[in-house]
């Protein structure tokens, strides 16, 4: 990442703060989600408010462990802004259930946003789960335990000209 400040210029405070990488949010949830049949967003883990600055560009990451019941099963994981229904700026490709039988498979999905709004933008956000594949009666959720969370993570990772083709906010 190229330095903010030019050589032979004066570092300000303000400048400070704008190198990267610095962490926005980590929130975890370290108990498994009820498991639901339903193709649309469940929420699973939501964020507490966090401001995303304008100029600035975020990585934003959603790990855990999808669970199926049934062998066959398919869902996705999102990450929306403001509420499960909310605008996507994460999503997942499906992601089957382990061949020939129900368990848990690992998920790690990132995606990169920038806010070139010319505005902070506040707002919390929310990793969802939804069925895309049924498989008779099964569910699926997301797995979760103290030692194994699934979490929503965003990162500030510069500015957002060094990424013109990540997904505005």
């Amino acid at each position: 990442m190229p330095d903010l400040v030019p050589a032979g210029a004066r570092v300000r405070v303000g400048d400070i703060n704008n190198r990267a990488p610095v962490l926005v949010v980590y929130e975890a949830i370290t108990s498994s989600t009820a498991g639901t049949t339903s193709t649309g967003a469940q929420p699973a883990i939501t964020t507490d408010p966090v401001t995303l600055r304008t100029g600035r560009a975020f990585r934003i990451c959603y790990r855990g462990g999808m669970t199926s019941t049934t062998s066959g099963q398919q869902g996705t994981v999102l990450v929306a802004r403001g509420s499960a229904g909310g605008s996507t700026l994460l999503n997942s490709q499906r992601i089957p259930g382990p061949t020939g039988q129900a368990g848990t498979v690992g998920f790690y999905f990132e995606n990169i946003v920038v806010n070139q709004t010319g505005v902070d933008i506040t707002t919390v956000l929310v990793g969802t789960y939804q069925m895309v594949y049924p498989q008779g009666s099964g569910t699926i959720g997301i797995f979760a335990s103290s030692t194994t969370p699934a979490y929503v993570e965003v990162v500030d990772i510069g500015p957002a000209g060094d990424y013109p083709s990540a997904t505005p906010l």
